[in-house]
């Protein structure tokens, strides 16, 4: 795993989460992995379990061109927003791609973890690279 992330895995859950300290829910993970790769992503404060409202916010994202798809992503493509479908119907969690068939993301009751990207398969709704100059 790249240095920049260690001490990381482990940190608890918590909905909302922001703070490495108090705890991360997983929009809040993903803003803490990209600021640690000097890019500062926008923050949503969206209830970690309102997931039509989640599915909503990342398909007008996708419309105004904040994030730009990566099909076969590579590590040379670390890191990359990670789309998940955990409900059947709605976008509603969200990890990082780090290099190495890995995601880092956070669970309700495991806090950040890394998953391999091909355990993750069957969920994963898209990868998506930030367009910085939007």
């Amino acid at each position: 795993m790249d240095k920049r992330l260690r001490g990381l895995v482990g940190k608890k859950f918590v909905n909302g989460g922001r703070s490495i300290i108090t705890g991360l829910d997983c929009w809040g993970l993903v803003i803490e992995v990209y600021k640690r790769y000097g890019i500062a992503v926008p923050d949503f404060t969206i209830d970690a379990f309102a997931f039509q409202a989640i599915d909503m916010l990342t398909g007008e994202a996708a419309e105004l061109r904040v994030w730009e798809e990566v099909y076969a992503p590579e590590n040379k493509d670390a890191p990359l927003v990670v789309l998940m479908r955990m409900h059947p119907k709605y976008v509603s969690h969200a990890g990082v791609y780090i290099g190495e068939n890995r995601i880092i993301h956070t669970m309700k009751m495991t806090g950040v973890i890394t998953s391999l990207a091909t355990a993750l398969e069957r969920v994963i709704a898209g990868y998506y690279r930030y367009v910085e100059d939007n």
